[in-house]
């Protein structure tokens, strides 16, 4: 989405981006260079990458005290969040430990959020993110606390650079010209602050906003909820101690989305039964734009081998990581858009984009130079990326691990990734994704209900409903709607309220029309929504169409329902 990266004029240099579930956005403003999102490593993808020369400067933003794979040294056997002294657990199980210790609470707007403990015993909801984000939050935040490294791969401007615990730097390890200094520019309270004294806080990161959607207000930090000025700046002003932490993750939230996950460098795939707490679901359609990412929150291996899983995810606009319930997360790891077989609308395989499930590689240090690995107990769990047999099986085998004991189980299972889908449709009614995950849900319904004896017209008759019709189904590539990621909970009840008065209308004069999807039609326009909202005092509430993330299909005059968003009511 086209937000802009609001930074201030203490980060120039640093970039304008869309991220999370989208790609970069080409707007400026004074605090950008104009290079956009950080797109993908080119560098070979093997089970050790290397990273930048590791080397002491004014860009670091915590220092590295301790390794991932660490057990038995003096920090490891410290008590923690999640676990108990002398626990003989490494870093990496800590991590899983933590996110398991998650609670779920009533989100800011609607379904189910997460709340974290952090270790000065402060509890905190989940921050308003787009997907991707959530992700990369996760793993950035548990790093910064316990001072492990950490860092992220990307290409700005044709040049491979590296965001982490040291800053952004470059191969040889030398900080690269326009971002902050964080050591020296930033104030670090971790080793002055103690237990019962008041918060320290940073005014000018409490400014700092990563879109004009990130707004905080209701969120829970502490005892007490931010308020309605509050955006992504004070939350992680809440959230750390060392404020530089907070200025990075500001830096990569403009910087990496789910492209980025999905490259090798950063992340790995997994197979299927090693799926665990803490792994990532990384949904892509195409090579570039808009994906989705979903970290998971639980999971279980039942004594039969088959699993239960939990995932939660932010979205576009931003909100509340969304943690939603076995049946509604089980959907998406049987999707195809994981990395499955087929190929993208543009013919590039889905095997070959970077989706499935993914596990974060660990910063190590190998002669001198930071390298990014697969540890050595995941060797075994380890898909290379140029195995696209073994990463595209994966939806399949989900099918077979996520399955539902009955038909009557799979049947509410599939109810439930519905009606998942219309709660985000009442939220953001241009939603392509969510429009898609619904025709998904409808896809597993008719399966189970045909081992009930009811035939697709009949399951269609007795579960589809009104707004499933209005929100038809439309091609990503040839809808211009899908690019608008900024409309609102207020516009589909606009567009809803002119379907019923519409099918009353026609069932006055005892006439069966099919109800008008909301889409672009006659000349790329949204006319007959924007008119019935000013008829009806509601002009203020209509907002008009923007191109939120890089659109190519901007200018078709009218968008396409896809074949199975066509479900006929009058027959």
């Amino acid at each position: 989405m086209f937000n802009r990266l609001l930074l201030g004029s203490a980060l120039l240099g640093t970039v304008l981006a869309i991220t999370g579930c989208s790609s970069a956005s080409t707007e400026e403003d004074e605090t950008t260079n104009g290079t956009g999102e950080a797109g993908q490593s080119t560098d070979a993808v093997s089970e050790v990458i290397p990273g930048p020369v590791a080397k002491n400067s004014d860009g670091e933003v915590w220092a590295v005290e301790n390794a991932w794979a660490d057990k038995s040294t003096a920090n490891a056997k410290k008590a923690g969040i999640a676990w108990p002294a002398n626990s003989g657990l490494s870093w990496e199980e800590k991590y899983r430990k933590w996110i398991e210790g998650f609670a779920k609470v009533p989100g800011q707007r609607y379904g189910d959020t997460i709340r974290i403990e952090t270790p000065w015993g402060k509890t905190m909801d989940g921050p308003v993110l787009e997907c991707a984000d959530v992700a990369i939050w996760l793993r950035m935040t548990f790093s910064s606390w316990y001072h492990l490294p950490f860092y992220l791969t990307g290409v700005v401007n044709g040049r491979t650079i590296y965001f982490g615990h040291f800053g952004v730097v470059d191969r040889d390890g030398n900080a690269v010209p326009g971002y902050p200094k964080f050591k020296t520019q930033y104030r670090d309270f971790e080793s002055s602050f103690r237990s019962g004294s008041s918060w320290p806080s940073d005014p000018t990161l409490r400014t700092r906003h990563v879109g004009n959607d990130d707004g905080e207000s209701g969120v829970a930090v502490g005892d007490k909820k931010l308020g309605d000025n509050d955006g992504a700046g004070s939350y992680l002003d809440e959230l750390f101690l060392n404020k530089r932490a907070g200025y990075l993750f500001i830096l990569l939230d403009g910087m990496f989305g789910s492209t980025n996950l999905a490259d090798g460098a950063n992340m790995f795939h997994i197979t299927p039964e090693s799926t665990n707490v803490g792994d990532v679901l990384v949904e892509r359609f195409q090579a570039e734009g808009i994906g989705h990412t979903l970290p998971l929150m639980s999971s279980v291996t039942l004594p039969d081998g088959r699993m239960k899983v939990t995932v939660a995810s932010g979205s576009m606009p931003r909100r509340q990581p969304n943690w939603e319930d076995t049946a509604s997360s089980a959907g998406y790891f049987k999707n195809d858009n994981t990395g499955g077989v087929g190929n993208s609308y543009d013919g590039v395989p889905y095997a070959k984009l970077g989706g499935g499930i993914r596990r974060w590689r660990t910063p190590a240090l190998q002669n001198g130079r930071w390298a990014n690995i697969v540890p050595g107990e995941d060797r075994s769990v380890y898909i290379s990326d140029d195995n696209l047999s073994a990463i595209s099986a994966r939806p399949a085998r989900f099918t077979q691990l996520l399955a539902e004991d009955t038909p009557e189980a799979a049947r509410d299972a599939a109810l439930a990734t519905i009606e998942s889908a219309r709660t985000s449709l009442r939220e953001r009614p241009a939603s392509c994704s969510a429009r898609t995950k619904r025709e998904e849900g409808f896809l597993a319904l008719y399966d189970a209900v045909d081992k009930l004896g009811m035939s697709k017209s009949d399951a269609d008759a007795q579960y589809r409903k009104l707004e499933d019709r209005v929100f038809g189904e439309l091609e990503y590539n040839k809808s211009k709607t899908c690019c608008w990621n900024s409309t609102t909970s207020a516009m589909a009840q606009i567009v809803l309220d002119y379907a019923q008065d519409e099918q009353t209308k026609n069932e006055s004069t005892g006439v069966c029309k099919e109800p008008t999807v909301f889409r672009s039609s006659n000349g790329g326009n949204y006319d007959l929504w924007k008119t019935y909202a000013a008829n009806n005092g509601k002009r203020d509430q209509w907002k008009d169409w923007s191109e939120d993330e890089p659109c190519e299909q901007r200018g078709v005059q009218e968008d396409t329902v896809t074949a199975r968003g066509i479900v006929l009511m009058c027959k």
